[in-house]
């Protein structure tokens, strides 16, 4: 790194006329580092949503190889005997009989790493619980010991795809001993039309087309192709592919199958030009008599260059925001290590709630992948229900990684949110067991990785609740670090003045920070954002706060207050989600924009103001951080911090007020006189979002060099950052 310098220079950046603001504040930035080569901030991934913002992977269809599910699950024990045992919440609980088979492994207690078979399981059994019967003799547990339970179920139709409801028994099936010729998958699907009455499998993608407008556009070349032949005569094959508006197919085609194995690739032309509606890829077996087979399917944009296992949209985003790390939070707690690293005509659901709704994720290393592509470190997930084999496989896998893509560091959290009661299905909330778990899972995983220095363990805790996050921490003897989710302004009522809650942020750092390094640990965040899903305030007063040129600045206030505390690996949350559903009164929802920081990967592929401060401070990222100390009567409204960077001095400022207000940075060491540059949050008012047009954008006015200190003007509710010229 260069000699640290001074620097000079009056920045003009007015939103308001500069005569409107306070008395001038000054700062001065302190010569000793806080904080040494803070990375870039990160971001979540977050899931791949075929429905949503998030349509991620080139291959558009979820499950394209019609393939199984994996059931996961962690028990808590409540009671055991001879038998077997119970679990201590009944929101757990699935069909009877649903676990028969399936396979246990026990985590924690005198019976660790016990395995065995359950021959059956009860809805509600003693007490009111679900009860889970072993085969044979039943393992050594006590009350609090937690079990991991894993059924894989190979017979039943395929989730992610759409059946309907009447069809007759036997005109859709899956069989295992005929797939197509080296199809890495289990099995295939049989559709068999009858008379008057075809069997037909849907997918439907872009389901909110109708208030988000096409966030899956269809332009351009793209492809389909899949493997096909007829296991009796009589049947053909129709595809469609369509937006439901009205308008012409995308592509349309009949296919006449062999009895052997044939694979169909088909290149079509696009031009998405009528209304936003949902997107139907319709597969029909019709005929009066016949089967057809099927298996392995594409669809998808054909890119040049080849962007991978992801679409050029996502990367280019990612490419934008230039994350120090890239999160997989995918919803991965029911998978397995043999499932999260296959490809994708092999992957199988997963599931670790009760009910119907499943996960198809972008494998492990696709994910790796797209890290390396974008500059990013990797941040993983593993599963708590994960047994000690698997661990060490993953262990191995990831240190072969390492070396592939040249990863500095790849950072592996146990689970998500422990804590959370939502999570309770996959999740262990209790510390003591949590404990155990944990750090059983991180040595085998750190045995098979032979100790890779790079790789980095980490525990999750609660952010508004250090003492339990301390005691989270406490119990992983090879814990690295702990990382909390700091988000802010949970609660809006419609009497709130929006723009003065955004800025009046809570700070529950400190504690847990203190905790942390006492014990030679860092802390780090692992997500953060606007979280306003409580609260009277109606849908469009709350869109301001989670999406306004404002919103932006305070969660630049938000990752500010982090860096300046010396807490240096940030991600935030999350890259593309369009809007989300908030309770209100009387068990009624809205829809709020929370909480990508993409407006969409689709038509616009605009960032929204959340998005372009993370752009911001990753210009001036990594760097180390020093402390700015006001020389003036203390400010709360103003939030600083100084960075030095291998190209000289910068500064990002946050103002809470609601007019202009003029700083002047001063510098220790002034030797010699740095060139500079501005760049702005720049929009018409506080409340202007990128929803419908792009008001809010990044601007980079003129500046006029002077000497011996840095002086600027700060927007009403607004956010800069003056930086090296280049």
């Amino acid at each position: 790194m260069s000699k640290k310098i001074g620097a000079v220079v009056t920045l003009c950046t007015v939103f308001l006329s500069a005569s409107e603001a306070d008395t001038e504040l000054h700062f001065q930035v302190e010569p000793q580092a806080l904080t040494t080569h803070a990375p870039r901030l990160g971001v979540n991934l977050g899931d791949w949503v075929a429905w949503g913002a998030s349509q991620f992977p080139r291959n558009v269809l979820k499950n394209p190889g019609f393939e199984g599910i994996i059931d996961r699950a962690i028990v808590i024990v409540k009671n055991a005997d001879a038998r077997g045992f119970s679990d201590d919440t009944t929101w757990t609980k699935r069909p009877d009989g649903f676990w028969a088979g399936a396979r246990y492994d026990v985590r924690s207690g005198a019976g660790t790493g016990t395995e065995g078979v359950l021959f059956d399981s009860l809805s509600v059994g003693k007490q009111g619980l679900p009860e889970f019967v072993v085969t044979g003799k039943a393992p050594v547990l006590a009350p609090g010991d937690v079990v991991s339970l894993t059924r894989i179920n190979d017979s039943g139709l395929p989730s992610q795809w759409w059946f309907a409801k009447d069809l007759l028994p036997g005109q859709l099936t899956v069989v295992g001993n005929d797939k197509r010729p080296g199809s890495s998958g289990v099995r295939a699907l049989v559709l068999k039309p009858l008379p008057g009455k075809p069997a037909e499998v849907l997918s439907y993608l872009d389901g909110i087309s109708d208030r988000a407008g096409k966030l899956l556009p269809v332009n351009g070349t793209w492809k389909l192709r899949f493997w096909m032949r007829q296991s009796a005569s009589g049947a053909k094959l129709a595809v469609r592919f369509r937006r439901l508006n009205g308008g012409q197919p995308f592509y349309q085609e009949s296919f006449q199958p062999t009895a052997q194995w044939q694979v169909f690739e088909r290149r079509f032309n696009a031009r998405d030009n009528g209304p936003p509606a949902t997107l139907e890829l319709s597969l029909r077996s019709e005929g009066d008599s016949g089967g057809i087979v099927l298996d392995d399917i594409e669809l998808g944009p054909v890119s040049e260059p080849d962007t991978g296992a992801f679409r050029p949209e996502l990367v280019a985003a990612l490419k934008q925001l230039q994350p120090g790390y890239l999160r997989d939070w995918q919803g991965q707690l029911g998978d397995t290590f043999e499932n999260r690293t296959a490809d994708a005509f092999a992957r199988r659901a997963t599931r670790y709630r009760p009910g119907d709704e499943s996960t198809f994720s972008y494998s492990l290393g696709e994910f790796l992948q797209l890290a390396q592509t974008v500059g990013s470190q990797p941040w993983i997930i593993i599963p708590p229900t994960m047994g000690d084999k698997e661990l060490q496989d993953l262990g191995r896998y990831l240190s072969e990684q390492i070396q592939v893509f040249h990863f500095q560091e790849v950072l592996v959290e146990f689970g998500n949110e422990n804590w959370n009661p939502v999570f309770r299905p996959a999740g262990i909330p209790d510390y003591r067991a949590h404990g155990q778990v944990a750090t059983r899972a991180f040595q085998h995983l750190m045995i098979g990785a032979n100790h890779h220095p790079a790789i980095r363990t980490l525990v999750n805790g609660q952010y508004v609740n250090p003492w339990l996050s301390t005691k989270y921490l406490d119990g992983v003897s090879n814990a690295d670090a702990l990382a909390v989710a700091p988000y802010f302004l949970f609660k809006l009522d419609a009497g709130d003045n929006v723009l003065n809650a955004l800025f009046d942020q809570d700070d529950f750092y400190r504690e847990t920070l203190a905790a942390t390094q006492a014990r030679g640990n860092e802390l780090m965040v692992y997500e953060v954002n606007l979280h306003t899903t409580s609260g009277n305030a109606p849908a469009a007063l709350r869109n301001i706060a989670t999406s306004s040129s404002a919103a932006g600045a305070a969660l630049a206030k938000r990752l500010l207050i982090g860096l300046n505390l010396g807490i240096k690996r940030q991600c935030l949350y999350t890259l593309a989600q369009y809007d989300a559903f908030v309770e209100q009164a009387q068990g009624t929802h809205e829809l709020v924009k929370l909480w990508g920081l993409m407006r969409d990967l689709g038509a616009t592929q605009r960032l929204r103001p959340s998005g372009l401060i993370m752009a911001m401070l990753n210009r001036v990222l990594p760097a180390d951080i020093h402390n700015v100390k006001s020389l003036s009567s203390e400010d709360r409204a103003i939030t600083l911090s100084a960075f030095y960077t291998p190209k000289g001095w910068a500064i990002a400022a946050v103002s809470a007020k609601d007019h202009p207000q003029k700083i002047t940075v001063h510098f220790s060491a002034q030797q010699q006189k740095q060139s500079w540059r501005l760049l702005r949050l720049d929009s018409p008012s506080p409340t202007a979002d990128n929803e419908t047009d792009e008001n809010v954008r990044i601007s980079d006015p003129p500046l006029i060099p002077e000497n011996e200190h840095i002086s600027l003007t700060l927007p009403a509710y607004g956010f800069v950052v003056a930086l090296a010229g280049e």
